[in-house]
C-alpha cells in the first residue's frame, strides 16, 4: 500500500477508487453483465439470423463472465459486435469484462462504442469517469461524472467520483460542496464521509480532517483510511497523545503499510518515546525501502538517544535516498559533533547553505556559538 500523500498514490487512487467514487465492474464491486433482453439500436439494419446469433453470443459471454472466466467473455462479447456492430450491450458488457481483468484502456474504449451508441447512458458514462481517475486523467475523469450527473442527477456514485477527481486537482473547495451533496442526497454515505476526510488532509486543513475523520471512522471502522489521515491531521496539529490510538488501529488493519509505521515513528518521537519511534521507522524502512524520511527518524531517535555512531549510518541511508534532505544534514552534523568530529559537521553546514539557508544559521549558531544539542522542528 502507498500513501494517501505520496499517490494518496496509490492510497487516495485507491481511496479515491474505493471510497469516495463508485468501484469499478468486477473485483467485488457486484457488477455483472446486463440483461440480454436489452434490444438492439433501432435504426440497425442487422439482420434477424445475425441478431439471434449475437444474442447467443452474448449469452455465452455471459456465462463465462459469471465463472470469471473473462478472456473467453471477451470473445464471445466480440463475436457478437462483428454480427451486430450496433450492439450495445455487447459493447457494454466487454467494457465490463476489460474492467475485471484491469485492463483499462481496453474498457475505454469499449465504453466509448457504447457510448456513441447511447448517449443518456449513465452507467457507462460512470465507468468511463471512474475509468480515467484510475488512469489518473481527473480532468476527463470530472468530464464524464458531469455528464453522468446531467442525465442522473441523484447517482451518489456519480457525485462522489466528481468530488474525488476534483480533490485530485486540487478543487478542494468545488470537492468539499460536491461531497456535501453527496451526504444530503444519502446521509449515510460512507463514501462521502471518507471523501471529506480525504479532501481536508490533502488541503491541509487538519482542524477539519480531523472533524470528518473521526466521523469516518465511527462510520467505517474497518476502513483503513480514515484511522490513518484522522492520526496524520492530529499528529500535523501535533496532539500526539490523540494522534497515536488511530495509527495504532490503522497499523493493525495494515500492518504492511511502510507509511503507517513512519507516522507511528514520528508520533512516538513527538511522545518523546524515541526507543518506540525509532522500532517504528525500522518497520516502515523493511516495508517501504526506499522512504528516506524513515531512515531519518531512525537517526534522529538514535540522536536524542545517544547512540551517535548508529544515528550516522542512519543518516547516510537517508542520503542514499534523498540526497538533500535538510533535516538528515543538520542531524548529521550533531552527530559528528557529539563524536568529536568537527570537519564532518562543517561539511554539512556547507551543503545545508545551499539547500536550507535557515537550518545553516542555526548550525553555524551551534558551531561557533554553544554546542547544546537539539533536533530541527520537524522531528521535535
Amino acid at each position: 500500500m502507498r500513501s494517501p500523500f505520496a499517490t494518496i498514490a496509490v492510497l487516495i487512487a485507491l481511496s479515491c477508487a474505493v471510497s469516495a467514487q463508485q468501484p469499478l465492474p468486477g473485483s467485488g464491486s457486484g457488477t455483472r453483465p446486463e440483461n440480454t433482453r436489452q434490444s438492439f439500436r433501432e435504426e440497425s439494419t442487422t439482420n434477424e439470423i445475425a441478431e439471434r446469433a449475437a444474442t447467443s453470443e452474448l449469452n455465452a459471454g455471459n456465462e463465462y463472465f459469471k465463472k470469471s472466466n473473462y478472456d473467453r467473455a471477451i470473445t464471445s462479447y466480440k463475436r457478437a459486435i462483428s454480427l451486430a456492430p450496433s450492439f450495445f450491450q455487447a459493447y457494454y458488457n466487454l467494457g465490463c469484462a476489460y474492467v475485471d481483468l484491469r485492463q483499462y484502456r481496453d474498457a475505454q474504449h469499449a465504453f466509448e462504442q457504447a457510448l456513441a451508441l447511447n448517449q443518456k447512458a449513465a452507467a457507462v458514462l460512470r465507468y468511463l469517469g471512474s475509468i480515467h481517475h484510475k488512469l489518473g486523467e481527473f480532468e476527463t475523469a470530472a468530464h464524464y461524472f458531469s455528464a453522468c450527473l446531467e442525465v442522473e442527477p441523484v447517482s451518489i456514485e456519480a457525485r462522489n467520483g466528481l468530488a474525488a477527481a476534483w480533490s485530485r486537482l486540487g478543487k478542494y473547495a468545488e470537492a468539499e460542496a460536491s461531497f456535501a451533496e453527496a451526504l444530503r442526497i444519502e446521509p449515510a454515505s460512507s463514501e462521502a464521509l471518507a471523501g471529506l476526510c480525504l479532501n481536508s488532509s490533502l488541503a491541509h486543513q487538519d482542524e477539519t480532517a480531523v472533524s470528518y475523520c473521526e466521523r469516518a471512522a465511527q462510520q467505517s471502522p474497518e476502513l483503513v483510511m480514515v484511522h490513518y489521515l484522522l492520526g496524520k491531521s492530529y499528529l500535523n496539529l501535533r496532539r500526539y497523545e490523540l494522534a497515536l490510538p488511530p495509527l495504532k488501529r490503522a497499523a493493525e488493519l495494515s500492518p504492511g503499510d511502510g507509511f503507517v509505521q513512519n507516522s507511528l515513528g514520528l508520533t512516538y518521537f513527538g511522545l518523546k518515546r524515541f526507543q518506540e519511534a525509532v522500532s517504528s521507522f525500522q518497520r516502515a524502512t523493511v516495508l517501504e525501502p526506499g522512504l528516506g524520511e524513515a531512515y531519518t527518524g531512525i537517526g534522529s531517535g538514535y540522536l536524542q538517544l545517544k547512540k551517535y555512531r548508529e544515528a550516522k549510518e542512519a543518516f547516510n541511508e537517508t542520503f542514499k535516498r534523498d540526497p538533500a534532505s535538510p533535516v538528515a544534514h543538520m542531524n548529521l552534523a550533531l552527530a559528528c559533533l557529539e563524536l568529536g568530529q568537527r570537519d564532518c559537521a562543517i561539511e554539512q553546514y556547507n551543503i545545508l547553505q545551499d539547500i536550507n539557508p535557515e537550518l545553516a544559521k542555526t548550525l553555524h549558531d551551534k558551531l561557533y556559538r554553544n554546542r547544546v544539542v537539539t533536533v530541527p522542528d520537524s522531528h521535535k
